[in-house]
């Protein structure tokens, strides 16, 4: 395989070099001190800004000292010629090029023909490379084929024209003053039964959708002039001498061209090993960093593709060359590496992040939802509903995973072995923990309320009291859904668990929300502003009752059981009744465009109260299989909401009861505000029908909607 310029680099130093560095001093000290000194008095004046010396007469002068300059690089020609064409003679063809452009002195010494020996030598260390053919000399040659430069306008192009001995890029390429084309020259060439392209090395390329033969202008003036010049019975000899050329310069072309696609292969596999040396440097120093499992989780072609990363070159270190890859490796890579540290590891640490979710904490968080289920069954499943079990709400596993003891668990190192029984001394804390949750979320909803000017700051500054009290129905809004909800349902409001608009999935307390199903509860996560306000409609429905406003609680208007009839809906033959939550659900409804004093209730007395009591007994309101119900044998928990027909599933699995059996107040409780208003109508004759109105109309499908809609 041929060797490349950056793989044909010297690994030591020759020791003849060295000992010429004992005379390359030597010989600088030829020339006199006045040449040094006035080159170093003129140096300064090229300075821009340079400071102007002041004039002083000769007797004011007084003598400077001037210092000697030796080792100077322009001083090298004048050095004896047998050493300094051996220093050449390691050279590189390209630095020979680069050495002549130099300064003048290089230039007269390197390009007189005496100096060819040196240029061959230098081309001789190049493997494979062809001879130079005899129509160009050595300097010319090393030109062509390492000075990778237009010859026109000094553009970079990589490619050679070796039928033409030139660089040009396209632009040039298609220049009139350096190709001709095939179609101009049948105008002008005066031997038209002969084939200029059999005489002429020319290229084919494509311009503007056409493909073009072109001829090397120089090349073709040369043959107009030399035909011109030749007399009559000489043509044949002078076609066969081009002919002859012609043949000469392809052969050599496709021999330069052979000898290009080699070099070409061998470079790409010095950078491609060069690469994988670089890769596997990498992935050593990333090993040994302890990010091993986050380069297997996103694999090394992540990072592949970064050329910043990945650089296929040689690096230097301290201006000495590193030659062999394994030096490369060992040497050079540690500066680089060094380097790039800081801001992979950056992005190696947020990859963990990622990759410790599903493989580490996921399974956590699912042994901690079957171990909180278990513990919701054992210690609330009854086969009775709980005394107060609507007020004794307790949180998603979603929040349970956010307390202090069970979050260490789950977060803790990936070397630790997380099992069921590792969290049993969490839960033995977990009754103060919910205490806790309770109070915190509850002084979040106390602060979104906007409490009625007889309330002033009293609902706030009692706090759990207040929202016990009868009155204590709440608006809640949120963009366009609004609804009426009682204290704790007014906790399982959708909008405090359930994202409606993006989720910032980088924050680290939202990544287990698909797994959960759930967001930790926040009173300040909605994609709209919350606002919540108290309803002046309860007000009227617990003054018809005959109790206080202020001081009258839920359990005192449950222990009442009263019916009202309402005096907007209600004529003088006709009543619609219906129990106190259903009235001031009915007042919202229905009623809330009009002022609270508009609304009028009337409580039922007597025969009257026992014929409506005796109906829904008898005829108990049946619901749809769609409205949102909880279970009521089990602790009411966020999320635990469920359509009709899976919490009748839920009952005959979990609890045993069958469909037949399972009635509506003692084994399922239905949330207010999902379904429609229950009410019946009593006739002046004292019958009990049930209350059909077209106007009111169900909460359940904005519900389940909302339940729906979010990304959960």
């Amino acid at each position: 395989m041929v060797k490349t310029r950056s793989a044909s680099r010297l690994a030591g130093n020759d020791p003849s070099i060295m000992d010429l560095k004992m005379v390359a001093p030597a010989a600088s000290g030829d020339h006199s001190d006045e040449e040094d000194s006035d080159s170093a008095n003129r140096a300064p004046s090229c300075i821009k800004g340079a400071r102007k010396r002041s004039r002083k007469s000769a007797d004011d002068a007084k003598p400077s000292k001037k210092s000697k300059q030796r080792g100077r690089l322009d001083l090298m020609p004048t050095m004896n010629l047998d050493i300094l064409f051996h220093i050449l003679s390691f050279l590189h063809p390209m630095d020979l090029v680069n050495l002549s452009r130099t300064s003048r002195n290089f230039r007269n010494l390197l390009l007189q023909r005496s100096s060819a020996a040196a240029w061959k030598v230098a081309r001789l260390q190049v493997d494979d490379l062809p001879d130079c053919p005899p129509d160009m000399s050595e300097p010319q040659y090393a030109n062509l084929v390492f000075y990778p430069h237009c010859h026109d306008c000094d553009k970079v192009v990589r490619s050679i024209l070796w039928q033409f001995r030139a660089r040009y890029c396209l632009k040039c390429l298609f220049s009139k003053s350096n190709t001709v084309d095939n179609c101009d020259t049948l105008l002008h060439v005066p031997w038209k039964r002969f084939r200029l392209a059999s005489y002429l090395p020319s290229v084919t390329s494509r311009e503007q959708g056409y493909y073009k033969q072109l001829f090397h202008k120089k090349a073709y003036d040369e043959m107009l002039v030399e035909h011109s010049k030749t007399p009559q019975d000489e043509i044949a000899a002078f076609f066969d001498k081009k002919r002859k050329h012609f043949e000469e310069v392809m052969e050599h072309a496709k021999q330069c061209e052979g000898w290009s696609q080699s070099v070409a292969s061998s470079r790409k596999c010095e950078l491609e090993k060069l690469k994988r040396d670089c890769k596997d440097a990498i992935i050593a120093h990333i090993t040994e960093a302890g990010y091993k499992p986050e380069l297997d989780f996103v694999g090394i072609s992540r990072f592949e593709r970064e050329k910043a990363l990945f650089k296929p070159k040689t690096l230097t270190m301290q201006g000495e060359y590193v030659v062999e890859w394994l030096e490369w490796v060992f040497i050079s890579v540690l500066p680089a590496w060094n380097r790039m540290r800081p801001n992979l590891i950056l992005r190696l640490d947020a990859i963990r992040v990622r990759r410790l979710d599903p493989q580490v904490y996921g399974p956590r968080r699912c042994i901690l939802k079957g171990k909180y289920k278990k513990y919701l069954q054992k210690k609330y499943l009854q086969k009775t509903p709980p005394s107060g079990a609507v007020f004794d709400l307790m949180p998603h596993t979603a929040d349970v995973a956010g307390f202090g003891p069970f979050r260490d668990l789950i977060m803790s190192p990936e070397s630790t072995t997380i099992t069921e029984a590792s969290f049993c001394s969490a839960f033995q804390q977990l009754p103060d923990l919910v205490s806790s949750w309770r109070a915190k979320i509850d002084c979040e909803f106390m602060d979104l309320v906007r409490f009625l000017e007889n309330h002033g700051d009293s609902g706030k500054q009692n706090g759990s009291d207040f929202v016990q009290l009868a009155t204590s129905a709440f608006v809640m809004r949120s963009g366009n859904d609004h609804r009426l909800l009682t204290y704790p349902e007014a906790l399982l409001w959708p909008g405090f668990f359930c994202s409606r608009g993006r989720v910032d999935w980088m924050d680290d307390s939202l990544r287990g929300v698909k797994q959960f199903g759930c967001l930790p509860w926040s009173a300040s996560r909605s994609h709209y502003p919350i606002t919540i306000s108290t309803f002046e409609g309860a007000v009227a429905v617990v003054r018809a009752s005959g109790l206080d406003p202020k001081t009258a609680y839920r359990q005192d208007m449950d222990r009442l059981d009263a019916r009202f009839a309402c005096g907007k809906c209600s004529s003088p033959g006709r009543k619609v009744i219906m129990k106190w939550e259903m009235a001031m659900m009915h007042s919202y409804r229905m009623h809330r465009d009009l002022q609270p004093d508009e609304i009028e209730w009337t409580p039922i007395e007597g025969d009257k109260l026992a014929n409506v009591k005796t109906y829904e007994h008898v005829a108990k309101p049946t619901l749809k299989d769609d409205t949102i119900v909880y279970c009521a044998l089990c602790q009411h928990h966020i999320g635990d909401e469920k359509r009709l027909l899976d919490v009748q599933t839920h009952l005959a699995r979990i609890h045993g009861i069958p469909s037949d059996k399972i009635e509506h107040g003692k084994h399922y409780i239905a949330n207010h505000s999902s379904i429609s208003v229950a009410a019946v109508v009593l006739d002046s004759d004292g019958k009990v029908s049930k209350h059909e109105d077209s106007k009111v109309l169900s909460y359940c499908g904005n519900l389940i909607l909302l339940l729906q809609r979010h990304w959960l």
